[in-house]
């Protein structure tokens, strides 16, 4: 039986992914228990929900893209 060896389950690494600002209107902080928290409006749910759902659809990270790109250049590739 191999020896066991423990592995990180969700490692992480540098985050190379590219973000984009939707709003900052519907978000902000408010005071609890002395303590700052933030607050969000349900409106702001329903903006993010719709350009996800858009998003999901139609594009691909860059990263998904660049490899599909690789595999269309590669004279090897059948």
């Amino acid at each position: 039986m191999p020896e066991f060896q423990f592995q990180e389950m969700f490692p992480h690494g540098e985050d190379t992914t590219p973000y984009r600002k939707l709003s900052s209107d519907f978000v902000g902080t408010t005071k609890f228990n002395g303590r700052d928290v933030l607050t969000v409006d349900p409106q702001a749910l329903t903006l993010l929900t719709a350009a996800a759902f858009h998003d999901i659809s139609h594009l691909l990270r860059p990263g998904h893209l660049a490899q599909l790109a690789a595999i269309l250049d590669d004279p090897e590739a059948s």
